[in-house]
């Protein structure tokens, strides 16, 4: 989820759409959105998030070719940004389906004329609308073939998302994979903390939260080797495409945790 629900685009003020496709080096934004973006472009908050949306990509990666996934959800897709993890899942195999869902009009537009492989399908709905949400993966999705939930750089955006998070797995079928990362406020604190505020006088609400936390929201799933961990550290060298790579030093210290988990049969 990346902004309020809206019918009607509002270029008058910041977006958090386009204010995140900002800090994640993105082209989709406008000025006023580029004023709030470039005093934290260099902050623990958007090496956090680009390392997160890297290890998105790899854990897609890694389920499509490991794991024979061939179905993935993005919730909170934002704008998209090359390689889209829909480009993975299609990469390792032509019949793909990808279910794109963000309550963002400008998020919805974006991803319905520029996601344009078979089988994708772009969807306008409230993340905190989880009986929508799961109509709309029940709908798209083929019942018989292996899940993914991609979950990575959208929690933050969510005032209660443990409980949009159980509420969404609670009804999703044992075996369905989560990939999920969150910002936290563990690491580099001070510096997290001004960057939340900054976004917060703009008007675009951001939840870090600490590692106690994050590991009782992902509980119900067992997770993949290596577990929850910073997301640079998750699978750094099990990719094909050095765009998946993580930038930031292995050695160096994240704000964010990362992981992949499955829903127990």
């Amino acid at each position: 989820m990346t902004a309020p629900n809206q019918t009607v685009l509002d270029t008058s003020r910041p977006n958090t759409a386009r204010v995140c496709n900002a800090l994640l080096g993105g082209k989709d934004h406008y000025e006023l959105d580029h004023v709030i973006a470039k005093p934290l472009v260099d902050s623990q908050l958007a090496t956090a998030m680009a390392e997160a949306r890297r290890f998105a990509r790899r854990a897609v990666e890694y389920l499509t070719h490991t794991h024979q996934v061939t179905q993935v959800v993005e919730l909170g897709c934002g704008l998209p940004l090359h390689p889209d993890i829909g480009e993975i899942a299609h990469h390792a195999s032509d019949t793909a389906r990808i279910l794109y869902i963000d309550n963002d009009l400008l998020a919805t537009n974006h991803a319905q004329a520029l996601l344009t492989e078979p089988n994708n399908v772009v969807a306008k709905i409230d993340l905190t609308d989880t009986a929508a949400v799961l109509a709309e993966i029940t709908a798209v999705m083929d019942s018989t073939a292996p899940l993914a939930v991609c979950l990575s750089g959208t929690a933050e955006l969510l005032a209660d998302a443990p409980a949009v998070l159980d509420a969404l797995t609670r009804q999703l079928r044992p075996g369905t994979w989560i990939v999920f990362s969150h910002i936290t406020d563990d690491i580099a604190g001070n510096d997290i903390s001004s960057a939340v505020a900054a976004l917060g006088n703009a008007g675009i609400a951001f939840h870090p939260r600490d590692r106690d936390t994050i590991t009782t929201m992902l509980a119900p799933y067992k997770l993949a080797d290596p577990g929850l961990i910073a997301p640079h550290r998750w699978r750094p060298t099990d990719t094909e495409h050095d765009t998946l790579r993580p930038l930031h030093p292995g050695t160096w210290d994240l704000a964010a945790y990362a992981a992949i988990g499955r829903i127990p049969a």
